[in-house]
Formats: C-alpha cells, sequence, structure tokens
C-alpha cells in the first residue's frame, strides 16, 4: 500500500448515521471551503449525469459477466491467483523491516523472528483448498493483529494491514499458520492471513450452489445479518453479496455461511428485512446512485479499511458493487483495469481540466494520481470538475513553513480542495494527477 505524502487520499469508512448529513456537521471541522460550498449530495449530481448514466445491454452484461468471473474465481481458478514465491519473499522481507509498535517503540527482533517461524514458509504453499470468510476479516502481512508503523508518530498507517474481506466471500486457502490459528487466503485482488476462525471449508458442490443461486446485494451499510445459530450477527458492509433463498412480505430470506465440524462451512438460512438488501445487480441509474452514494459521503479515513473503514480504493470498489461493476482493490490496480486510459501527466492544469470536461462521464470515469483514485462526478456551477473521494491531508504554507491541514473524511471535492488555505505549489489534485479511465471502456464495443 502506497501512502501519498501530498495529499493522503484515501476512501473513508462508512460509519453509521453520518452519510450526507454527516457530512455537513463534520466540515465544520476542517477548515476546507469545498466541503461547504459545494452540496454534499449525490441527487443533484446525478439528477444532471442522468443521459450519461445509461449502460447499453450489451455493456451491462459483459460487465456482469466480467464481475462474476472475478468475484468467484477463487472458487474456479484451476491454479494459485498469486505467485506463491513472491509472497514467501515479501513475508521475509517484512520480518525483516525496522518497525514501531503500538507503544511507538521498535518492535523486537525477537518477536519479528517470532513471527516469521510461526509462518512455515519452509512449507509454504501447503494447501490448496476452497475457502468462504464465515465473518468480515482483515487480511494482515504477518499472522498477527499487532500494527506495524514505519515510524513512531506514524499512525494510523498500519503497513501490516491489508483490504478487509467481506462476510460469506469467497477464498482460496494456501497455508495454515505453525500455530493453526491463522490461514494463509487468496482473493483474487489480494492475499494474506486471516484469523482461522473467520475461515470455513467448502467443497465443490457447495460453490456450484452459491454460484448458481440468485444474489442480493447489501445496500444499507453496516446492516447486520445474523449468523443463523442466534449466537450473533455481524455487520455487512454495502456491496456484500449473498445467494437469495426466498422472498416474503418485506423480508429476505438469504444463505449465510457459518463453520461447521472440523472446520467445514455449513448453510444456514436467515432473513433480513426487506429495506437493506436489493436484488444484485442494481440498476445503474440516478436513484440507485444517490442511495449508495450518499451513505459513503462524510464517513472518517480508515487506512486499509481497518476498524471496519475504509480507504481509498475500498470506498470506489464499495460504491461499485453493488450494481456489479468490478474494480481490483488497490487504487493502481483500479486505474490498471481500464483500457484505453488517457494519460494526462504531462498536460498543463488547464489543459487536463479541460480535457476532464470534455471526456469524462459521471459516475463512470476514474482519475488517478500516485496512490490515489477518484471518480469523476460531474461540474460544479462555475463548470470545474467535481471528484468523489476521501482526503486525509493537504499540504498548505504557513508562517515561514509548510504545515498539514488534516481533512479525514469522504467529500465532493473540486480538484484543489483547501486552495483557499494556500497550497503548497504543485501539490494539488488538478496538478498531479495522471490518468483519466472510464468503466464503459471495457466492453467490447467501445473497444472497436
Amino acid at each position: 500500500m502506497i501512502i501519498c505524502i501530498t495529499l493522503l487520499l484515501g476512501a473513508c469508512a462508512a460509519m453509521p448515521g453520518k452519510g450526507a448529513a454527516g457530512a455537513a456537521a463534520a466540515s465544520r471541522d476542517h477548515e476546507i471551503e469545498d466541503v461547504t460550498r459545494i452540496p454534499q449530495r449525490f441527487a443533484e449530481l446525478a439528477e444532471a449525469a442522468e443521459a450519461r448514466l445509461a449502460i447499453g445491454e450489451r455493456c451491462r452484461g459483459e460487465l456482469l459477466d466480467e464481475f462474476r468471473r472475478n468475484f468467484f474465481m477463487p472458487w474456479t481458478a484451476t491454479g494459485y491467483l498469486s505467485d506463491p514465491d513472491k509472497s514467501r519473499q515479501f513475508m521475509q522481507q517484512e520480518a525483516r523491516g525496522k518497525w514501531f509498535g503500538v507503544n511507538k517503540r521498535r518492535i523486537e527482533a525477537r518477536l519479528l523472528q517470532e513471527l516469521l517461524e510461526n509462518c512455515d514458509l519452509e512449507h509454504f504453499p501447503s494447501r490448496n483448498q476452497l475457502a468462504i470468510a464465515v465473518a468480515p476479516g482483515h487480511l494482515r502481512g504477518l499472522p498477527t493483529p499487532i500494527p506495524f508503523y514505519e515510524q513512531a508518530n506514524s499512525a494510523p498507517f498500519d503497513m501490516l494491514a491489508y483490504p478487509q474481506v467481506k462476510l460469506n466471500e469467497p477464498l482460496r486457502v494456501l497455508h495454515v499458520s505453525r500455530d493453526g490459528a491463522w490461514f494463509f487466503v487468496e482473493t483474487v485482488y489480494s492475499n494474506g492471513w486471516l484469523e482461522a476462525r473467520d475461515v470455513a471449508f467448502i467443497d465443490r458442490a457447495f460453490a456450484q450452489r452459491w454460484m448458481q443461486a440468485p444474489h442480493l446485494a447489501i445496500t444499507k451499510d453496516y446492516t447486520l445479518v445474523p449468523d443463523g445459530s442466534g449466537a450473533a450477527s455481524f455487520r455487512a458492509k454495502i456491496g456484500t453479496i449473498l445467494p437469495l433463498a426466498e422472498e416474503g412480505d418485506g423480508w429476505w430470506e438469504v444463505s449465510v455461511a457459518s463453520a461447521g465440524e472440523g472446520g467445514q462451512a455449513k448453510n444456514l438460512d436467515v432473513r433480513i428485512t426487506a429495506a437493506v438488501a436489493a436484488r444484485f445487480p442494481l440498476e445503474f441509474e440516478k436513484r440507485n446512485i444517490a442511495l449508495i452514494g450518499d451513505q459513503l459521503l462524510g464517513q472518517p479515513y480508515g487506512w486499509g479499511e481497518l476498524y471496519d473503514l475504509r480507504d481509498c480504493s475500498a470506498l470506489l470498489r464499495d460504491f461499485f458493487l453493488p450494481f456489479g461493476i468490478w474494480l481490483p482493490r488497490t487504487s493502481s490496480d483500479q486505474i490498471a483495469s481500464l483500457p484505453r486510459r488517457q494519460e494526462i501527466a504531462k498536460l498543463a492544469a488547464p489543459e487536463k481540466e479541460e480535457l476532464i470536461r470534455s471526456k469524462a462521464i459521471p459516475f463512470l470515469s476514474l482519475l488517478y494520481k500516485r496512490g490515489h483514485i477518484m471518480l469523476y462526478v460531474g461540474l460544479d456551477q462555475q463548470g470545474r470538475p467535481l471528484l468523489f473521494h476521501d482526503a486525509w491531508s493537504i499540504r498548505v504554507r504557513g508562517e515561514g513553513e509548510e504545515k498539514k491541514q488534516i481533512i479525514g473524511f469522504s467529500a465532493i471535492t473540486t480538484m484543489e480542495p483547501g486552495k483557499e488555505l494556500g497550497l503548497v505549489p504543485g501539490t494539488s489534485l488538478l496538478e498531479r494527477v495522471t490518468q483519466l479511465g472510464t468503466l464503459t471502456k471495457r466492453c467490447r464495443q467501445n473497444l472497436e
């Protein structure tokens, strides 16, 4: 994961009860003009873009097929999804690093050696088993929940924090730690260590049933989904995908997997209210865009999805998941997934702005700068491009020195957030954006 030193923009997590109204309240704590001047609502922007939101039936089918291939790939691929040798080398490299802990002191070499030994890399990879996440869990670079920081004051940037996997997400288990408490798993977008208690094994018959079933997408962030045993419920984020078993008056019955005897998954059916989910995929139209987007606005920054939050690529991935539009997990992978993207790094700022105005499609075009991804959502009243993203901080000119202005929540901004505070020259998004790409360019008809 890359921390952008100039402007740390990682999409923030959805906390219950915030959303668009929360963005207005949060803006009082942050001295940037954009979040007070620009309405922090998706409805008006989606209304203005309505004519450009339509995705042709053929293209829509291609995007949905691509989504299903990727989402279920841990269950359908015949080989490893990542290079085991590179994974082994990366774990060795992390265990040799110089890290700081939560007490702001160096993590002892003894602890690092113990973690490396627990990885049991002499036998890596030792398994190749289909599995499923029976609880939301965080992938880790080493088998430990302890955060590793590059500097004593680097919190919250835990460098062992990899993406979060969603409830009942397809997995493949490649290895088990020596103490048996962790599994090294693959998803199609990342890999890492998950606590064994959050994983259950499945067979191909189980996988086939789940892949062939109709599905629901969770559309209310942090929906409580029962575990089926009556013992607990899990918070399911927007974009969690679950098989649909039955529909009733005001409720859905969905299938959930939980760990049974010997770590094998068992299928249980539970009910959730109709208002928290919709048949997958949602239609990509203005009301649904506002439904999903407004919940993701004004949410606090969450590096690597720690604390059940989101970073920049997680924000966009979760925004598009209910619509059946696939995005990888990191900002660089997301922009790289778009064919025929435009390289705009060498353009002057006014030329970039004009190109974005003329070529970008609201809610379908992504803008990238090193370490950060943004969604273009239209123009403000002055004709300036607007972006949906999360700002951690900006660099502004203080009295004789540069200083960091913390922002720390997801918002709709211009490409020069904080300009009125005196940005350090060369640090605005407009100056640093390097690529523009559009999701519908993936469709064959748009490649001809």
